[in-house]
């Protein structure tokens, strides 16, 4: 089966001219103004096709994410460095915060100190063969310590786990200090994912480009710790001429190859055109979005574009094996007055 390519539409017709009759010639490709006996004719056919423009451009991240901290205290662990690749979800550092870590301790230390007066007066009820009795002043003493603060900047549920009025009777006390277990319980279960958040997390697939603080510094809540580029995918900006601005549109395909790495290929889709056409040069800014999976492109390298516009060109069509190459330029041969004529095309 014969490839095929295609040719300018202002080109002219071309032909093929293989296997002439003669002996001498048997089997080899036939010079410029050599007389034709015998040849077998390609007749070309025309096509439309998108016009594709060749540009150059620049890539860049196509998002940067600043990891902040969620809570004042000190950097405890910064888990990268400049240049680490990191996936989602990949821990980046950690903070420090003894006042919540002491806060928990308080909390489950109270928590345990009314489960044990609990069990005494559940043990008073069992003793009562499970009537109702009277509280003694011991029984509710306890109630009177002071409450247990949260941070201020936090609700991390009812601060005051007690009662202000002494509960009458034993069954009553029962049913405040279940609740002041519950409320206690969450509150410090709160405190207990509050300090998991200290930990954070890269939430894109990334390298990372800059680390604003070092371990052991002081941190602020939403102070900069670090900032991760999103690398994948990539974005590339190019600048198409103002003649073609009313052919492009958002989701046009793009292809493109690092300058220095040609070998490197990435395709994908126009996602910005700026609505207005640069005076100066007559151009609109434009940019793509190209898959990067393997971090292959690097933000800053210069870019090779060949993007598609709706612009459409007539092209004529001719088998691939018709093409005769000298010194890296395209050439067919045509008819012409009976003689088989070397032109250079575009390919």
């Amino acid at each position: 089966m014969l490839k095929s390519f295609a040719l300018p539409a202002l080109m002219a017709i071309s032909f093929s001219f293989v296997n002439p009759c003669s002996n001498t010639n048997q089997g080899q490709q036939p010079n410029a103004n050599d007389t034709i006996h015998d040849v077998q004719v390609i007749y070309p056919q025309f096509k439309s096709v998108s016009k594709t423009h060749q540009l150059e451009g620049v890539f860049d991240p196509s998002e940067l994410t600043s990891i902040i901290a969620n809570a004042p205290g000190k950097i405890e662990q910064i888990y990268v460095s400049v240049g680490d690749t990191v996936q989602k979800n990949d821990p980046i550092s950690s903070i420090e915060n003894t006042q919540i870590s002491e806060l928990i301790d308080i909390k489950r230390s109270r928590i345990s100190e009314l489960q044990a007066r609990l069990e005494q007066a559940k043990e008073k009820i069992g003793y009562a063969e499970g009537e109702d009795v009277p509280t003694t002043i011991e029984d509710t003493l306890f109630l009177d310590e002071e409450p247990i603060d949260e941070p201020a900047d936090k609700n991390y549920g009812d601060a005051n786990a007690t009662t202000t009025e002494h509960p009458k009777s034993v069954k009553t006390l029962i049913d405040v200090l279940e609740k002041s277990i519950e409320s206690l319980t969450k509150q410090a279960n709160a405190l207990d994912r509050h300090l998991l958040d200290l930990t954070q997390n890269s939430p894109v697939n990334g390298i990372v480009t800059k680390i604003y603080l070092n371990e052991q510094n002081k941190v602020n809540a939403k102070d900069k710790i670090v900032e991760i580029a999103k690398m994948d995918p990539i974005s590339v900006t190019f600048h198409l001429p103002g003649s073609v601005a009313n052919f492009i549109d958002k989701n046009s395909k793009v292809r493109v190859s690092p300058v220095d790495a040609i070998e490197v290929v990435g395709k994908g889709n126009v996602y910005f055109i700026n609505p207005n056409i640069n005076p100066d040069t007559n151009t609109i800014e434009v940019k793509a979005h190209v898959a990067n999976p393997d971090n292959k492109i690097k933000g800053g390298q210069n870019a090779k574009v060949s993007v598609s516009t709706r612009k459409v060109e007539r092209v004529i069509v001719l088998p691939k094996n018709v093409l005769y190459y000298e010194n890296d330029e395209s050439f067919v041969f045509i008819a012409y007055r009976n003689q088989a004529k070397l032109v250079q095309v575009s390919v």
